[in-house]
């Protein structure tokens, strides 16, 4: 050990470890920080999850009402296909796009 402190090699050996272990905490802090930030605030943060979850449950209900009302027009949609016309249906429609009504009629018009 006497040859190397002649050289000043301990010096040497004994500073790079210390400035390579600083560089790595901060390194490491650094990343440990960047991880932190994107969990509690960035864009894929928990607070942002429950924003989302909160929106799809929005959407899950007005995909529901379409849905219904969707349903609703494919019946009215069958029942006005040429293969099976519904009477009812057909006079209905007669009634509200052309006004014809047949003579001895009576016509209840109930609001919807």
């Amino acid at each position: 050990m006497d040859s190397f402190k002649s050289k000043g090699l301990v010096c040497f050996m004994f500073r790079l470890p210390k400035l390579f272990d600083v560089l790595v905490c901060a390194g490491c802090i650094a990343m440990l920080s960047f991880f932190h930030w994107h969990g509690t605030k960035g864009p894929r943060s928990l607070e942002n999850h429950a924003r989302q979850l909160a929106k799809l449950e929005a959407h899950e209900f007005d995909l529901a009402k379409v849905s219904a009302k969707r349903e609703a027009i494919e019946t009215r949609v069958k029942l006005m296909r040429p293969e099976s016309v519904d009477p009812d249906m057909a006079s209905e429609l007669v009634r509200e796009i052309l006004g014809y009504e047949k003579i001895n009629s009576i016509v209840v018009n109930l609001p919807q």
